[in-house]
């Protein structure tokens, strides 16, 4: 990403319960203003949860200068193997499309739509 001009802090939430007693998500929002939540579970799921701790518990809208995206599994039963994986869950061209989506609807002039 950083090729485009898009940098990205990662943090990998080990554990929902309890989830993120450091509020490291948070303190990485004071410095990106900036959400994108990946996960491998359906829509609704742990994605649904994370963002109701950040954003409410958490107070983490107080930091947001977009909305923030959550990038989930497909709504579907995925396919039995490995290769039921790969068209399911999210993807690195599909994190990449998210993170950059969010960049362009902050500043289309520097984060021009990719066709």
């Amino acid at each position: 990403m950083n090729e485009v001009g898009v940098s990205a802090e990662l943090i990998d939430a080990r554990t929902l319960l309890p989830f993120d007693i450091n509020h490291s998500i948070v303190e990485s929002l004071k410095n990106t203003n900036r959400l994108l939540i990946v996960d491998e579970d359906v829509p609704g799921g742990a994605s649904a949860f994370i963002l109701q701790q950040i954003v409410e518990e958490q107070k983490g809208y107080f930091y947001l200068d977009s909305k923030p995206v959550t990038l989930t599994a497909k709504a579907h039963r995925p396919a039995y193997g490995t290769d039921g994986d790969y068209f399911s869950k999210p993807s690195i061209e599909d994190i990449f499309d998210a993170a950059y989506g969010i960049m362009h609807e902050a500043n289309p002039t520097d984060f021009p739509e990719i066709y």
